[in-house]
């Protein structure tokens, strides 16, 4: 591996960093999907996270490793989680920081950045021109360019989501996670693997997005047609360079691929079966277990990371068309 490795220690340092301001989420047992898979299935609700996904982890992170540099103005793409971390993470690091979106990102997540003192630009008709732009303003303006996942600090500070799992249950066999560019994914691997290096590390990526999943069978970073998704955190092409890649191929060991219909099924099931409300992102982990598209034992252990609770009226209301064609389907 080249310098870049991310190693226990990053996160362990990510986590002292971080402390007192991210929130220890919840991670509570599943009675149904324990029921449904013969295991004890655990839910670590990162919905409960601070700006309502597992992003303001990565993205406090590396804002307080650009304090520590001296490095006073930031900019960053996102589909709308990653954006409000920074933006979040701007108050206590006193950073100055540029948000770009783009133009379909969630109105419910453009609403929300719009209440920070942040710089907001609109361009680009997916996350990956949005990046390029973002990345571009950066060196033009003489700042510094986050990723929402090419970037070490950010993917340590993701990492820590693993540490309180551990924490509440040492004897995990089995971890399911979302994965889009491979940050969130990565950081909980490298933890997972340092601790246990026989526990199973699961890629959970949507059918209309399979950058990483595509990449991965090919041996290389490739780049995917994407079509629309209600997974949007989990969108987008993944970086040329990214770091994530080399990451996950080393911490990963198996691949599920989540369409479509399962996705919105996954919100639709999560709301009845747990209370709750989660975007799209989060419901692709879910769908990997409560579908079976993974093969799990009796008295397993298994964690799902529930990465995200952001979902818009407009989104909302897509799936519940959705499910409700859907379900006509299946008289």
């Amino acid at each position: 591996m080249t310098e870049e490795r991310i190693l226990l220690s990053d996160v362990l340092l990510a986590r002292k960093r971080i402390a007192g301001l991210v929130t220890n989420t919840p991670f509570r047992k599943s009675q149904w999907l324990s029921d449904l898979t013969g295991a004890d299935v655990m839910l670590k609700l990162e919905n409960l996270q601070v700006t309502g996904s597992f992003k303001y982890r990565g993205a406090l992170n590396s804002m307080f490793w650009a304090r520590e540099n001296h490095i006073t103005k930031i900019f960053t793409a996102s589909a709308g989680n990653h954006g409000l971390g920074i933006a979040e993470a701007s108050i206590p690091t006193e950073r100055e920081v540029t948000v770009c979106i783009p133009l379909t990102a969630s109105p419910l997540k453009k609403q929300r950045l719009k209440s920070y003192s942040v710089g907001l630009i609109e361009h680009g008709d997916e996350s990956e021109i949005t990046e390029q732009y973002a990345r571009r303003m950066a060196n033009e303006k003489k700042g510094f360019y986050i990723s929402p996942y090419n970037n070490r600090e950010v993917i340590a500070g993701q990492g820590t989501v693993a540490l309180e799992m551990f924490d509440a249950v040492p004897q995990l066999t089995t971890l399911v996670v979302a994965c889009g560019g491979g940050g969130l994914v990565g950081g909980i691997g490298v933890v997972a693997k340092s601790i246990n290096p026989n526990i199973r590390v699961i890629g959970a990526c949507a059918a209309n997005s399979p950058a990483m999943t595509a990449s991965v069978s090919a041996g290389r970073i490739t780049k995917t047609y994407v079509e629309k998704t209600i997974a949007d955190g989990l969108a987008g092409n993944i970086d040329p360079d990214s770091i994530t890649f080399a990451l996950v191929q080393e911490v990963v060991d198996d691949w599920v691929v989540i369409e479509e219909p399962e996705v919105v099924g996954g919100v639709f099931e999560f709301l009845d079966n747990e209370g709750m409300l989660i975007e799209g992102a989060a419901a692709v982990a879910i769908a990997a277990v409560s579908r079976k598209h993974i093969q799990i034992k009796p008295k397993e252990k298994v964690g799902i990371v529930v990465c995200g609770g952001n979902i818009a009226r407009n989104d909302w209301r897509e799936i519940l068309v959705q499910h409700l064609v859907g379900a006509k389907r299946t008289v």
